[in-house]
């Protein structure tokens, strides 16, 4: 998945479960596009494939709405600071801040970065215990197990 697709699926999946949002000076945002736009696939197939404890969209509603809300923020976010990075864009079409562009670079990684250790601590049925594989994987023998850290 190239970085644009990546952007759009991020957007969308926050935009499909987010709520009106409170702008600063406390009056209620419209809900914006979304429901009018193409849906990005769900790629059941794969997940039929695994023996998940559930799927990926069955995870996203077992989570409380402030945390969907924290996560939705998040990707939101992370596809606004890709978009001002600009790094899959054309030249003429980025923005001219140097300075602005690398400061949004380092927000949108440290996002993704940070999105996988928030992610891996609410579902530890789906991505496994911290530090081994989860136990659907070991059960259908798709993975080794890891050995056991030195003492």
């Amino acid at each position: 998945m190239n970085a644009v697709s990546c952007r759009v699926a991020l957007a969308a999946l926050a935009a499909a479960a987010s709520a009106p949002v409170v702008a600063k000076d406390r009056h209620t945002v419209p809900t914006l596009r979304g429901d009018d736009t193409a849906r990005l696939p769900d790629h059941a197939a794969l997940w039929a494939h695994l023996p998940l404890p559930f799927t990926p969209a069955e995870a996203w509603h077992l989570l409380s709405p402030a945390t969907q809300s924290e996560i939705g923020a998040a990707v939101i976010g992370m596809a606004l600071a890709q978009y001002i990075h600009g790094d899959s864009m054309a030249e003429a079409d980025c923005f001219r801040d140097d300075a602005l562009r690398e400061a949004a670079s380092e927000v949108e990684h440290d996002i993704l970065n940070r999105m996988d250790d928030r992610l891996w601590t609410l579902f530890p049925d789906l991505y496994g215990p911290d530090g081994d594989h989860p136990r659907w994987a070991l059960a259908a023998g798709m993975v080794h197990p890891l050995p056991d850290p030195p003492s």
